[in-house]
This record gives C-alpha cells, sequence and structure tokens, in this order.
C-alpha cells in the first residue's frame, strides 16, 4: 500500500479507534464498570444502600432504578445489574441491563437468573 493510500485510510481508522474507544466507557448500564456504577451511587443523593445475603443493593426511587452488585466470590463477579421499573399496557416491567466482567457461563447464569427474578418480582406487584 502506498503513501497516499495510508494517509486517505489514516482518518478512517482513527475515527474508528475512537468510536471503540468511547463504546468502552459507555456500557448499557451507563457506566464502564461495575466498579465505576457501585462507586457513583454511594455518592448519589437519595440512593439507599443495604446488604442482602453479600449482595450490595443500591435503590434509586426517584428514578425507579434497583442495582445489584455481585459479592465478592460469586461466580459472575464483578457484575451490575440495572433493573428500572416500568409500566406498559398497564403492566409492571423491569427493564433489566447487566454489565457483567466474567466468564460467559457465569454472565448467561445470572441474566437467566434475573430474568426469573424480575418474572416473580411482576407477578407479586399485579396482585
Amino acid at each position: 500500500m502506498g503513501l497516499k493510500a495510508m494517509q486517505k485510510l489514516l482518518p478512517v481508522v482513527l475515527l474508528l479507534l475512537a468510536g471503540c474507544a468511547a463504546s468502552a466507557r459507555q456500557s448499557s448500564i451507563g457506566y464502564p464498570s461495575a466498579l465505576a456504577a457501585l462507586e457513583d451511587l454511594k455518592s448519589k443523593p437519595g440512593v439507599e444502600l443495604r446488604e442482602e445475603m453479600g449482595w450490595t443493593v443500591a435503590t434509586d426511587r426517584a428514578a425507579y432504578t434497583v442495582w445489584s452488585f455481585t459479592p465478592v466470590g460469586h461466580p459472575a463477579h464483578p457484575a451490575a445489574v440495572k433493573r428500572i421499573v416500568t409500566e406498559k399496557d398497564g403492566a409492571v416491567w423491569m427493564d433489566t441491563k447487566v454489565l457483567c466482567q466474567a466468564t460467559r457461563a457465569a454472565c448467561d447464569q445470572l441474566v437467566e437468573d434475573f430474568k426469573q427474578l424480575n418474572e416473580r418480582t411482576r407477578q407479586s406487584m399485579q396482585r
């Protein structure tokens, strides 16, 4: 490849690299890591933090959001699960976003566990 061709490709390559870096900083939960999310939530006014069976749970009532952070030793650790309570057609739903930094199998199991938890929660809210 000649110098002129490389010079023409350079802006495209830089644009692609910038896009990759931006997507690495953002995730489906709005934070680059589970730890970054937890640290930010600790300082956010109105967010209530508690421990449940080793998990750290943060509730942001103003945003209708419940966050769950895996404990050290959990197969999917470190991971953050962000659940936003929404209403659709008169039914309660949980819009769930997960940032899991463990193995694929452990992360898949975490997602499945929360799908089941969400369904049980939704059903109990419908009663």
